[in-house]
């Protein structure tokens, strides 16, 4: 019989870890200390035992993230792993299963993965989330220069000031969260790849700060070719922009490449000589409502007339029965209602929804919900989805 619990066993779990994602075995102590820092940073790990062997775990992150125009409490899900001798004999369900109520329970109204297999969570109430955009261009396609007016300055650690501009971006952009100390660290450290250097580069005009990114340089393992990943590109006006972009252009004599991980809306045509070297859109994360009610109150930029659905949650009972969803003076409504349900969806398709990846009439047409007699096509909006903490 399989035990789930709050385990302190690093060691263990960074074995089953280590065969579960392939890690290097130059890299296992990267790995502990990952684990380590994340979880003296309010991470905590839990594990699945028979009898004294643990089989499977994952590790939970707590993060204030933004869901429509509020901020809520998300839970995220990392590292999840079995042993290979375990798979397939349901630890991992069991696993989900719990999880599913440790975070309710911890007052986490969502949940967010980056999946290994999108049909393998769909099963436990996860549906698709966010894109990432990936771009790839060599720097000297940029042609915009730097701006002599604007200040610019590489840091190891963001300071005070790159701090409170990011909150204040992640309270009001896509999906973000609320970075602390620890997770600006976890962000920065890389565990899997040797990076050369990693930082912030904060932007500022008059003293003020109006932009910032964080940038990680690496070598290639084959040449002496240096390769730049930027992330995190926020701005609040077109000349700091431009700054950044001229910033970027001017490292053409060290840098062969820059790869951008940013929202699928990011353009940078517009200031390019030629087309990116590559550019995709890659599936990336996933989400699950755990707490529906708690989204009572949610502020978010639509209106909706009422609409009745009934909903189906295989892991957390609390989630099921028919709630009335609509939207006026820019809250959300969510109750209880015992009339007769206009659409029927389970919480995968509801979690997507209401994120904003999706919506009601999408999940009708690819068959993820049912209208029913009295559906009155009353819909939520959709809008751009994104997500950038790395678990």
């Amino acid at each position: 019989m399989f035990e789930y619990r709050k385990s302190e066993d690093i060691g263990t779990f960074e074995k089953i870890a280590s065969f579960s994602f392939a890690v290097r075995h130059s890299r296992h102590e990267l790995l502990r200390k990952y684990i380590a820092e994340a979880l003296s940073g309010g991470a905590e790990l839990y594990t699945v035992q028979e009898s004294s062997l643990v089989v499977a775990g994952y590790i939970l992150y707590p993060f204030k993230m933004r869901l429509r125009n509020s901020m809520v409490n998300m839970g995220g899900i990392g590292l999840v792993c079995s042993r290979p001798d375990y798979r397939g004999k349901g630890a991992i369900r069991f696993m989900l299963q719990n999880a599913a109520k440790t975070m309710r329970e911890k007052g986490m109204q969502v949940s967010v993965l980056y999946p290994f297999n999108v049909d393998f969570y769909r099963k436990y109430g996860w549906e698709l989330f966010f894109k990432t955009k990936k771009l790839v261009l060599p720097p000297t396609t940029i042609k915009v220069e730097s701006n002599p007016s604007m200040n610019y300055q590489f840091l190891s650690f963001p300071d005070s000031d790159v701090k409170a501009f990011y909150n204040q971006m992640a309270r009001t952009h896509y999906n973000l969260a609320i970075r602390n100390d620890h997770q600006w660290r976890r962000h920065l450290k890389v565990f899997f790849n040797d990076e050369a250097s990693t930082g912030v580069v904060k932007f500022s005009r008059n003293e003020k700060i109006t932009g910032m990114l964080t940038q990680y340089l690496s070598r290639s393992e084959k040449g002496f070719d240096s390769y730049l990943t930027v992330k995190d590109f926020y701005y609040i006006d077109q000349e700091t922009k431009l700054s950044m972009l001229g910033y970027l252009r001017s490292l053409s004599h060290q840098v062969k490449e820059i790869t951008f991980y940013t929202a699928e809306d990011f353009e940078l045509w517009p200031y390019l000589a030629d087309r990116p070297t590559d550019e995709k859109l890659e599936i990336s994360g996933m989400i699950r409502v755990l707490n529906l009610e708690s989204l009572n109150g949610l502020n978010v930029d639509f209106e909706m007339t009422p609409l009745r659905i009934k909903v189906m949650d295989n892991l957390l009972e609390e989630n099921n029965g028919t709630f009335e969803i609509q939207a006026e003076n820019g809250k959300l409504v969510i109750q209880k209602n015992r009339k007769e349900p206009e659409l029927e969806c389970d919480i995968s398709g509801i979690s997507s929804a209401l994120s904003g990846f999706t919506n009601f009439s999408e999940l009708i047409k690819i068959g993820n919900a049912k209208p029913l007699k009295k559906f009155t096509q009353a819909d939520v909006s959709k809008s751009v989805t994104f997500h950038s903490e790395p678990f």
